[in-house]
C-alpha cells in the first residue's frame, strides 16, 4: 500500500475511534446535566472508560482469531450500529432510562477500545520503522479531530438541530471509514498470517503472551518510562483552568487560551513530531519532546508567581500544549517500535493500559494534591517527575534499533 494511502486509512481509522468517545468522555456530562442529573451520578459515568484500562486483556483474541481487515469491517459497522442506536431515542428519554443509557455506552466504548487493538496492531504491521512518528501523529490527531466531532461538534448541533438528527449524522461518518476498510490489504497468505499474527493455545500460551514480553531485555526501564513519562502531566493538566480561574482570568479568556489556543497548539505538536522523529530518530525525539513537556509544565509557575498579561499565559499555555503534542508522539512511537511482529496488538495494548492506569491515578490525585500543596507544589512536582522520567528512558532505549529507528527518509 503506498505510503500516502496508508497514512489516510490510519487517519480515519483513529477518528473513527475517537467519534463515540467523544460523546462518552466530553458532552455526556453536559448533556446530562442539561438534563438535571445529579453531579455525583454525573461523576460515575467516568467509569465507562474502563475497556480503555482493560483491553490488554481481551488483545490476545484479536491478535490470534481472523485478520485484521475482518476484525476492522464487523468492529466499525457495530459502532455505528450502537450510536444509531443511541440515536433512535431523544435524549430526554434516554434520561428517562439511564440504566439502558449507560449500558449501551458502555458496550460502544468495549468496542472503541476493541478497535484500538485492530488499528493499532494494523498499524505497527504496515507502517516502516521510519514511518512510525509520521503514523503516530495522523494517530493523535485523527483522534483528536474525532473527540472534536463527538463533543464540541455535537454540542452544537444537537443545540440547532435536536439530539436525533444530530447523533445519527454523526454515526453516517462511520461510512468514510467503512467503504475504504474494504478496500485495504490483508494477510490472505498461511505465510503472511504466521508473520503477523500469534499461535497461542490455552491458558499456558495466552500468558505467555504477556510474560515473554515483559521478560525482553531492557523492559523494566520501558515500563519505568511508561509509568513516569505522563505522570507529571496527568498531575497537573486538570489544574490548569483552577490556576487560570484564580488568578482572575474570565472563563472567555480561560477558553480561547486553553481550549482553542491549546488545542491548536496540540495538533501542531502532533504534526511536528512525526517529522522530527524522521530527522531526529525515535530514542531523541523522545528524551527532547520529554525536556520541552517538563520546561512547558515549569511554565505555569510563573502564573502562580503572579504572571497577569493574558499573551504572555498563553504563550505558556501554546508551548506547553505543543510540547504535550510532540512527546504524545514521541511515546507512542517507542511503544510501536517494541511490539513483536507476530502480536502487535497485544504488545501495543499492554504498554497503552499500563499508561492508562499510571495517568488515571495521576489525573485523579491531581486535585487532592493541589488542595494540599498549593500551585506551586503540583506544577514543580510535575515538571521534576517528567525529567526524571528522562533517565528510565534513556537506559530504556540504548539498544542500537530504537537509537537509529526513524533516521531514514520515506521511500
Amino acid at each position: 500500500m503506498p505510503a500516502m494511502r496508508l497514512f489516510l486509512l490510519l487517519a480515519l481509522l483513529y477518528f473513527a475511534q475517537g467519534l463515540p468517545s467523544g460523546l462518552i468522555a466530553k458532552a455526556l456530562p453536559a448533556l446530562l446535566r442539561d438534563q438535571g442529573v445529579s453531579l455525583s451520578l454525573i461523576g460515575f459515568t467516568s467509569a465507562l472508560a474502563l475497556p480503555w484500562a482493560l483491553k490488554f486483556l481481551w488483545a490476545p483474541v484479536i491478535d490470534r482469531y481472523g485478520t485484521r481487515k475482518q476484525w476492522l469491517l464487523a468492529l466499525n459497522g457495530l459502532a455505528m450500529a450502537l450510536m444509531l442506536v443511541v440515536a433512535s431515542r431523544d435524549f430526554a428519554a434516554w434520561v428517562e432510562a439511564l440504566p439502558w443509557l449507560l449500558a449501551t455506552l458502555f458496550c460502544a466504548n468495549v468496542v472503541s477500545a476493541t478497535q484500538d487493538i485492530a488499528t493499532d496492531g494494523y498499524a505497527v504491521t504496515r507502517l516502516k520503522p521510519e514511518w512510525r512518528g509520521i503514523g503516530n501523529s495522523l494517530q493523535v490527531v485523527g483522534y483528536k479531530l474525532g473527540m472534536v466531532a463527538g463533543s464540541g461538534g455535537l454540542l452544537w448541533l444537537v443545540a440547532h438541530y435536536g439530539w436525533q438528527p444530530s447523533y445519527a449524522g454523526l454515526a453516517c461518518l462511520l461510512l468514510l471509514v467503512i467503504v475504504p476498510v474494504q478496500f485495504m490489504p490483508d494477510e490472505r497468505t498461511p505465510q503472511q498470517q504466521a508473520a503477523t499474527h500469534t499461535r497461542w493455545h490455552g491458558w499456558r500460551g495466552y500468558t505467555a503472551l504477556f510474560r515473554d514480553f515483559l521478560a525482553q531485555p531492557g523492559m523494566a526501564w520501558w515500563f519505568a518510562t511508561l509509568a513516569l513519562y505522563k505522570f507529571g502531566d496527568s498531575l497537573a493538566s486538570r489544574m490548569t483552568g483552577p490556576l487560570l480561574t484564580d488568578s482572575g482570568f474570565s472563563l472567555a479568556q480561560i477558553g480561547v487560551m486553553t481550549g482553542v489556543a491549546g488545542a491548536t497548539a496540540g495538533v501542531l505538536g502532533a504534526f511536528v513530531g512525526g517529522a522530527t522523529l524522521l530527522r531526529i530518530g525515535h530514542r531523541e525525539g523522545l528524551l527532547a519532546a520529554g525536556a520541552m513537556q517538563a520546561l512547558g509544565l515549569a511554565g505555569y509557575l510563573l502564573v502562580v508567581a503572579g504572571l497577569q498579561n493574558v499573551y504572555a499565559i498563553g504563550a505558556v499555555v501554546y508551548f506547553e500544549q505543543f510540547a504535550d503534542g510532540l512527546s504524545t508522539v514521541a511515546l507512542f512511537t517507542l511503544m510501536m517500535d517494541r511490539c513483536r511482529a507476530h502480536s502487535p496488538g497485544t504488545d501495543y495494548s499492554l504498554q497503552a493500559s499500563m499508561m492508562v492506569m499510571v495517568t488515571g491515578i495521576a489525573a485523579t490525585t491531581g486535585g487532592l494534591f493541589t488542595e494540599h500543596f498549593g500551585y506551586a507544589a503540583v506544577f514543580a512536582t510535575a515538571a521534576l517527575l517528567t525529567l526524571f522520567a528522562l533517565v528510565p528512558a534513556a537506559r530504556a532505549c540504548r539498544g542500537p534499533t530504537l537509537q537509529s529507528a526513524g533516521r531514514h527518509a520515506i521511500s
